[in-house]
Protein backbone atom coordinates (compact mmCIF):
# COMPACT_ATOMS: atom_id res chain seq x y z
CA UNK A 1 0.00 0.00 0.00
CA UNK A 2 1.46 3.49 -0.80
CA UNK A 3 1.91 5.62 1.71
CA UNK A 4 0.68 9.41 0.63
CA UNK A 5 3.38 12.17 1.76
CA UNK A 6 2.03 15.26 3.70
CA UNK A 7 3.53 18.31 2.50
CA UNK A 8 1.68 20.46 5.04
CA UNK A 9 2.90 18.47 8.35
CA UNK A 10 6.63 18.67 6.91
CA UNK A 11 6.51 22.25 6.48
CA UNK A 12 5.17 22.59 10.10
CA UNK A 13 7.66 20.43 11.35
CA UNK A 14 10.34 22.47 9.48
CA UNK A 15 9.48 25.56 10.95
CA UNK A 16 8.87 23.80 14.17
CA UNK A 17 12.48 22.90 14.27
CA UNK A 18 13.78 26.08 13.03
CA UNK A 19 12.08 28.08 16.01
CA UNK A 20 12.94 25.25 18.25
CA UNK A 21 16.73 26.23 17.33
CA UNK A 22 16.31 30.39 17.77
CA UNK A 23 14.85 29.91 20.65
CA UNK A 24 17.73 27.79 21.93
CA UNK A 25 20.22 30.25 20.54
CA UNK A 26 18.29 33.28 22.48
CA UNK A 27 18.72 31.23 25.46
CA UNK A 28 22.34 30.68 24.94
CA UNK A 29 22.69 33.86 24.52
CA UNK A 30 20.95 35.54 27.65
CA UNK A 31 22.89 33.10 29.40
CA UNK A 32 26.05 33.78 27.99
CA UNK A 33 25.59 37.70 28.36
CA UNK A 34 23.61 37.64 31.44
CA UNK A 35 19.99 38.85 32.15
CA UNK A 36 19.69 42.97 30.99
CA UNK A 37 20.00 44.41 34.07
CA UNK A 38 17.79 48.06 35.19
CA UNK A 39 19.47 51.19 36.38
CA UNK A 40 20.51 51.19 39.93
CA UNK A 41 17.60 53.27 42.02
CA UNK A 42 19.48 57.06 42.59
CA UNK A 43 20.59 57.94 46.18
CA UNK A 44 19.25 61.08 47.38
CA UNK A 45 22.59 62.52 46.82
CA UNK A 46 22.89 61.50 42.94
CA UNK A 47 19.30 62.73 42.26
CA UNK A 48 20.00 66.43 44.05
CA UNK A 49 23.06 66.56 41.89
CA UNK A 50 21.21 65.55 38.49
CA UNK A 51 18.69 68.00 39.85
CA UNK A 52 20.78 71.05 40.62
CA UNK A 53 22.15 70.67 37.39
CA UNK A 54 19.16 70.16 34.90
CA UNK A 55 18.03 73.39 36.74
CA UNK A 56 21.27 75.54 36.47
CA UNK A 57 21.14 73.91 32.40
CA UNK A 58 17.85 76.05 32.22
CA UNK A 59 18.76 79.01 33.64
CA UNK A 60 21.75 79.56 31.43
CA UNK A 61 19.59 78.52 29.06
CA UNK A 62 17.38 82.00 30.03
CA UNK A 63 20.34 83.99 30.23
CA UNK A 64 20.71 83.31 26.38
CA UNK A 65 16.64 83.64 26.24
CA UNK A 66 16.95 86.83 27.52
CA UNK A 67 19.74 88.07 25.37
CA UNK A 68 17.74 86.66 22.31
CA UNK A 69 14.90 89.02 23.63
CA UNK A 70 17.11 91.97 24.07
CA UNK A 71 18.10 91.46 20.34
CA UNK A 72 14.69 91.29 19.07
CA UNK A 73 13.61 94.14 21.28
CA UNK A 74 16.13 96.47 19.90
CA UNK A 75 16.12 95.21 15.98
CA UNK A 76 12.40 95.72 16.31
CA UNK A 77 12.70 99.34 17.39
CA UNK A 78 15.25 100.14 14.53
CA UNK A 79 12.82 98.49 12.09
CA UNK A 80 10.39 100.99 13.34
CA UNK A 81 12.58 104.07 12.80
CA UNK A 82 13.53 102.53 9.43
CA UNK A 83 10.05 101.96 8.60
CA UNK A 84 9.38 105.72 9.02
CA UNK A 85 12.43 106.78 6.84
CA UNK A 86 11.05 104.19 4.51
CA UNK A 87 8.12 106.05 4.34
CA UNK A 88 9.56 109.54 4.16
CA UNK A 89 12.01 108.39 1.36
CA UNK A 90 9.05 107.20 -0.67
CA UNK A 91 7.09 110.51 -0.60
CA UNK A 92 10.21 112.38 -1.56
CA UNK A 93 10.91 109.96 -4.34
CA UNK A 94 7.73 110.46 -5.69
CA UNK A 95 7.78 113.99 -5.56
CA UNK A 96 11.31 114.10 -7.52
CA UNK A 97 9.71 111.32 -10.36
CA UNK A 98 7.33 114.18 -10.95
CA UNK A 99 9.69 116.44 -11.50
CA UNK A 100 12.04 114.38 -13.04
CA UNK A 101 8.90 113.19 -16.09
CA UNK A 102 8.85 117.01 -16.71
CA UNK A 103 12.40 117.54 -17.02
CA UNK A 104 12.54 114.32 -18.96
CA UNK A 105 9.97 115.41 -21.24
CA UNK A 106 11.06 119.10 -22.01
CA UNK A 107 14.53 117.41 -22.97
CA UNK A 108 12.94 115.24 -25.48
CA UNK A 109 10.61 117.95 -26.79
CA UNK A 110 13.92 120.54 -27.45
CA UNK A 111 16.11 117.46 -28.19
CA UNK A 112 16.50 118.46 -31.89
CA UNK A 113 16.33 122.11 -31.84
CA UNK A 114 19.30 124.35 -30.94
CA UNK A 115 19.24 127.59 -28.92
CA UNK A 116 19.69 129.63 -32.72
CA UNK A 117 16.75 127.11 -34.42
CA UNK A 118 14.33 128.28 -31.26
CA UNK A 119 15.14 131.90 -31.69
CA UNK A 120 13.25 131.35 -35.33
CA UNK A 121 10.68 129.70 -33.73
CA UNK A 122 10.42 132.34 -30.95
CA UNK A 123 7.33 135.02 -31.35
CA UNK A 124 8.98 136.91 -28.91
CA UNK A 125 12.70 137.27 -29.77
CA UNK A 126 13.76 140.05 -27.51
CA UNK A 127 12.32 137.89 -24.24
CA UNK A 128 14.04 134.44 -26.05
CA UNK A 129 17.53 136.35 -26.38
CA UNK A 130 17.56 137.54 -23.03
CA UNK A 131 17.20 134.41 -21.65
CA UNK A 132 19.93 132.97 -23.86
CA UNK A 133 22.30 133.51 -21.44
CA UNK A 134 20.51 130.78 -18.86
CA UNK A 135 20.60 128.61 -20.75
CA UNK A 136 23.06 126.58 -19.83
CA UNK A 137 22.13 126.95 -16.46
CA UNK A 138 18.91 125.52 -16.90
CA UNK A 139 20.11 122.56 -18.31
CA UNK A 140 22.60 122.27 -15.56
CA UNK A 141 19.48 122.05 -13.10
CA UNK A 142 17.48 120.16 -15.18
CA UNK A 143 20.35 117.18 -15.12
CA UNK A 144 20.75 118.43 -11.37
CA UNK A 145 17.07 117.32 -11.06
CA UNK A 146 17.40 113.92 -12.86
CA UNK A 147 21.09 112.64 -10.86
CA UNK A 148 18.82 113.81 -7.59
CA UNK A 149 15.75 111.30 -8.98
CA UNK A 150 18.36 109.16 -9.51
CA UNK A 151 20.47 108.92 -6.23
CA UNK A 152 16.79 109.16 -3.82
CA UNK A 153 15.69 106.59 -5.71
CA UNK A 154 19.22 104.02 -5.04
CA UNK A 155 18.73 105.23 -1.79
CA UNK A 156 15.16 103.81 -1.13
CA UNK A 157 16.05 100.99 -3.02
CA UNK A 158 18.55 100.26 -0.30
CA UNK A 159 16.18 101.53 2.72
CA UNK A 160 14.04 98.44 1.35
CA UNK A 161 16.49 96.14 1.20
CA UNK A 162 17.44 96.85 4.49
CA UNK A 163 14.08 96.62 5.94
CA UNK A 164 13.27 93.17 4.53
CA UNK A 165 16.85 92.10 5.77
CA UNK A 166 15.71 93.20 9.29
CA UNK A 167 12.63 91.43 9.11
CA UNK A 168 14.11 87.79 8.25
CA UNK A 169 16.71 88.52 11.31
CA UNK A 170 13.74 89.11 13.56
CA UNK A 171 11.79 85.95 11.77
CA UNK A 172 14.86 84.35 13.11
CA UNK A 173 15.49 85.91 16.32
CA UNK A 174 11.64 84.84 17.26
CA UNK A 175 12.44 81.24 15.60
CA UNK A 176 15.32 81.07 18.55
CA UNK A 177 13.19 82.43 21.40
CA UNK A 178 10.58 79.04 20.72
CA UNK A 179 13.88 76.66 20.37
CA UNK A 180 15.44 78.26 23.56
CA UNK A 181 12.46 78.44 25.69
CA UNK A 182 11.36 74.29 24.62
CA UNK A 183 14.94 73.30 25.35
CA UNK A 184 14.67 75.38 28.69
CA UNK A 185 11.40 73.86 29.56
CA UNK A 186 12.77 70.46 28.75
CA UNK A 187 15.63 70.91 30.97
CA UNK A 188 12.93 71.15 34.13
CA UNK A 189 10.68 68.38 32.84
CA UNK A 190 13.81 66.68 33.07
CA UNK A 191 14.47 67.38 36.46
CA UNK A 192 10.86 66.78 37.54
CA UNK A 193 10.94 63.29 36.53
CA UNK A 194 14.57 62.59 38.49
CA UNK A 195 12.80 63.96 41.51
CA UNK A 196 10.11 61.85 41.08
CA UNK A 197 11.93 58.68 40.92
CA UNK A 198 12.52 59.32 44.76
CA UNK A 199 10.18 58.57 47.51
CA UNK A 200 8.10 60.82 49.41
CA UNK A 201 10.42 60.68 51.92
CA UNK A 202 13.61 60.89 49.96
CA UNK A 203 11.99 64.26 48.66
CA UNK A 204 11.13 66.03 51.40
CA UNK A 205 14.61 65.12 53.02
CA UNK A 206 16.27 67.32 49.41
CA UNK A 207 13.50 69.54 50.60
CA UNK A 208 14.76 69.88 54.23
CA UNK A 209 18.72 70.41 53.13
CA UNK A 210 17.89 73.12 50.59
CA UNK A 211 15.58 74.81 53.41
CA UNK A 212 18.51 74.14 56.40
CA UNK A 213 21.26 75.26 53.95
CA UNK A 214 18.95 78.74 53.07
CA UNK A 215 18.52 79.05 57.09
CA UNK A 216 21.74 78.83 57.63
CA UNK A 217 23.19 81.06 54.98
CA UNK A 218 20.88 83.79 55.90
CA UNK A 219 21.52 83.68 59.45
CA UNK A 220 25.59 84.05 58.07
CA UNK A 221 24.60 86.59 56.13
CA UNK A 222 22.94 88.75 58.65
CA UNK A 223 25.60 88.09 61.32
CA UNK A 224 27.33 91.36 59.95
CA UNK A 225 30.45 90.12 61.42
CA UNK A 226 33.99 92.29 59.96
CA UNK A 227 36.87 88.96 59.84
CA UNK A 228 38.44 87.69 57.14
CA UNK A 229 38.13 83.86 56.15
CA UNK A 230 39.06 81.45 53.03
CA UNK A 231 36.81 79.72 51.33
CA UNK A 232 36.83 76.27 50.38
CA UNK A 233 39.14 77.00 47.29
CA UNK A 234 41.26 78.69 49.36
CA UNK A 235 40.88 82.26 48.38
CA UNK A 236 40.50 84.67 51.10
CA UNK A 237 37.59 86.86 51.04
CA UNK A 238 36.81 90.23 52.94
CA UNK A 239 33.85 89.37 54.72
CA UNK A 240 32.92 93.04 55.16
CA UNK A 241 28.84 93.13 56.75
CA UNK A 242 28.47 96.96 55.90
CA UNK A 243 28.47 98.83 53.10
CA UNK A 244 27.37 102.53 51.97
CA UNK A 245 26.26 104.33 49.26
CA UNK A 246 24.51 102.52 46.12
CA UNK A 247 25.57 99.38 47.18
CA UNK A 248 23.62 99.57 50.42
CA UNK A 249 21.03 100.40 48.47
CA UNK A 250 20.72 97.80 45.64
CA UNK A 251 21.19 95.14 48.69
CA UNK A 252 18.08 97.24 50.40
CA UNK A 253 16.28 96.27 47.43
CA UNK A 254 17.37 92.56 47.33
CA UNK A 255 16.76 91.83 50.69
CA UNK A 256 12.94 92.62 49.81
CA UNK A 257 13.09 90.31 47.24
CA UNK A 258 13.65 87.60 49.46
CA UNK A 259 11.35 84.03 48.47
CA UNK A 260 10.44 85.58 45.64
CA UNK A 261 9.88 82.63 42.72
CA UNK A 262 12.30 82.41 40.06
CA UNK A 263 10.61 82.71 36.85
CA UNK A 264 12.51 82.56 33.05
CA UNK A 265 12.65 85.74 32.13
CA UNK A 266 11.67 87.59 34.83
CA UNK A 267 12.82 91.27 36.43
CA UNK A 268 10.40 91.61 38.92
CA UNK A 269 8.05 92.63 40.54
CA UNK A 270 6.78 89.21 41.44
CA UNK A 271 9.46 87.09 40.20
CA UNK A 272 12.95 87.43 39.11
CA UNK A 273 15.53 85.66 36.85
CA UNK A 274 19.27 85.76 38.37
CA UNK A 275 20.19 89.02 36.24
CA UNK A 276 16.41 90.22 36.27
CA UNK A 277 17.00 90.62 40.44
CA UNK A 278 20.36 92.61 39.83
CA UNK A 279 19.29 94.77 37.18
CA UNK A 280 16.17 96.17 39.36
CA UNK A 281 18.52 96.32 42.75
CA UNK A 282 20.99 98.79 40.42
CA UNK A 283 18.11 100.31 39.14
CA UNK A 284 17.06 101.27 42.52
CA UNK A 285 20.13 102.42 43.65
CA UNK A 286 19.99 104.93 40.44
CA UNK A 287 22.57 102.32 38.19
CA UNK A 288 21.33 101.53 34.86
CA UNK A 289 22.62 98.02 33.72
CA UNK A 290 22.01 95.61 30.92
CA UNK A 291 19.64 92.78 30.82
CA UNK A 292 21.70 89.53 31.14
CA UNK A 293 24.57 88.62 33.19
CA UNK A 294 27.40 87.69 30.76
CA UNK A 295 26.25 91.93 29.35
CA UNK A 296 26.49 92.72 33.05
CA UNK A 297 30.13 91.59 33.09
CA UNK A 298 31.11 93.77 30.95
CA UNK A 299 30.44 96.66 33.23
CA UNK A 300 31.86 98.46 36.07
CA UNK A 301 34.74 98.16 37.58
CA UNK A 302 36.58 94.76 38.21
CA UNK A 303 36.84 93.56 42.19
CA UNK A 304 39.55 91.29 43.90
CA UNK A 305 37.68 88.81 46.04
CA UNK A 306 39.27 89.93 48.68
CA UNK A 307 37.97 93.93 48.47
CA UNK A 308 34.76 92.20 47.86
CA UNK A 309 31.57 94.89 49.38
CA UNK A 310 28.09 94.10 49.66
CA UNK A 311 26.13 94.72 46.69
CA UNK A 312 29.11 93.71 44.32
CA UNK A 313 28.20 91.37 41.40
CA UNK A 314 29.27 88.45 41.81
CA UNK A 315 29.53 86.23 38.19
CA UNK A 316 29.71 82.41 38.18
CA UNK A 317 30.25 79.63 35.75
CA UNK A 318 32.79 79.70 32.66
CA UNK A 319 29.97 81.01 30.61
CA UNK A 320 28.94 83.74 32.77
CA UNK A 321 25.52 81.95 33.29
CA UNK A 322 24.80 83.41 36.72
CA UNK A 323 24.69 86.22 38.76
CA UNK A 324 24.73 87.14 41.97
CA UNK A 325 24.87 89.99 44.81
CA UNK A 326 27.51 89.74 47.10
CA UNK A 327 25.84 90.30 50.51
CA UNK A 328 28.74 90.31 52.85
CA UNK A 329 30.22 87.19 55.04
CA UNK A 330 31.17 85.01 52.24
CA UNK A 331 27.34 84.79 51.36
CA UNK A 332 25.29 86.26 48.07
CA UNK A 333 22.02 86.91 47.58
CA UNK A 334 20.32 85.56 44.20
CA UNK A 335 17.67 84.45 41.71
CA UNK A 336 19.20 80.84 41.23
CA UNK A 337 17.05 78.17 39.19
CA UNK A 338 13.89 77.12 38.54
CA UNK A 339 11.71 75.99 41.45
CA UNK A 340 13.72 78.48 43.61
CA UNK A 341 12.82 81.40 45.25
CA UNK A 342 15.44 84.34 45.90
CA UNK A 343 17.86 83.25 48.52
CA UNK A 344 20.90 83.55 50.17
CA UNK A 345 23.59 81.07 49.72
CA UNK A 346 27.25 80.62 50.22
CA UNK A 347 28.94 81.78 47.44
CA UNK A 348 31.46 78.76 47.34
CA UNK A 349 28.57 76.47 46.07
CA UNK A 350 29.12 77.92 42.56
CA UNK A 351 32.28 77.90 40.53
CA UNK A 352 33.34 81.69 41.36
CA UNK A 353 34.54 83.27 37.84
CA UNK A 354 34.94 87.30 39.03
CA UNK A 355 33.39 90.62 40.67
CA UNK A 356 31.82 93.62 39.62
CA UNK A 357 31.26 97.05 41.18
CA UNK A 358 28.58 98.59 39.39
CA UNK A 359 28.13 102.65 39.22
Amino acid sequence: MKVGVDRGGRRQSWLVGVLGSVTLALIFSMASNGPVAADPPLTVAEAKAQIEQLETDAAAIDQEYVGVQEELKEGRARLRLKRADLRRQTSRVSQLRAQAGQVALAQFQNHDLDATARLLFAEDTEAFLSQVSTVDKVSENQTGVLQNFQQQQATLANLEHSARTDVAALSDHEQQLTKLRAASDRKVTEAKSVLAKLTAAERAQIAAEEAKATEEAQNEAEQGTDKTSREGDGQPVEETAGTSGRGATAMAFARKQLGKPYRFGAAGPGAYDCSGLTLMAWKAAGVTLPRTSQQQYRVGRPVARADLKPGDLIFFYSDLSHVSLYAGNGMVLDAPRPGKTVRYIKMSYMPYIGAKRPG
